[in-house]
């Protein structure tokens, strides 16, 4: 497959992040490497983190994708209505989404950040979940630029902490 075939399938999160993505390295892995390098090919665990920061990208670069998020109204994971509701798997709770959604209302409120994110000059177009792959001493990278702004000549990455 050619460069270009990889990173248009790629772009999809599916294949980023499923087993197409896999047969590279990426930012994550390195942590691993370094404190735990039998764990490198190891599936991650459910994060509540990982899904609030997935949420907020989305929220942010793909609004029109926020509904394939399943919220549960509940006060935790631990109750017994989450857990009747979520099926087993990783749901966001409320009050997650809320504080996710007010993230964004403050962001997207922000004239430069918003302008950033959105440019209104019409000469430039940003690009949005760009993907990249590199070998490096004979291994596969991969990379994903959040937000890469031509006008300001800027790579943004969203984050979100716990």
């Amino acid at each position: 497959m050619n460069k270009a075939k990889i990173l248009k399938k790629l772009k999809q999160d599916e294949h980023y992040y499923g087993t197409f993505g896999k047969q590279f390295l990426s930012n994550s892995d390195i942590s691993t490497l370094l404190n735990n390098p039998l764990q490198l090919s190891a599936p991650s665990k459910p994060n509540p983190n990982f899904l609030v920061g997935g949420y907020f990208h989305t929220a942010i670069l793909e609004p029109e994708k926020l509904a394939s998020f399943k919220i549960v109204e509940a006060t935790s994971r631990n109750t017994k209505g989450y857990k009747e509701i979520s099926g087993g798997e990783m749901c966001l709770l409320q009050h997650e989404a809320d504080n996710a959604n007010l993230m964004t209302d403050k962001i997207m409120a922000n004239d430069i950040c918003r302008d950033l994110i959105s440019p209104t000059n019409a000469g430039y177009m940003n690009e949005y979940e760009k993907p990249m792959i590199k070998e490096i001493e004979s291994v596969m990278w991969k990379g994903k630029a959040d937000i890469i702004n031509h006008e300001e000549k800027l790579v943004i990455d969203l984050k979100t902490t716990g």
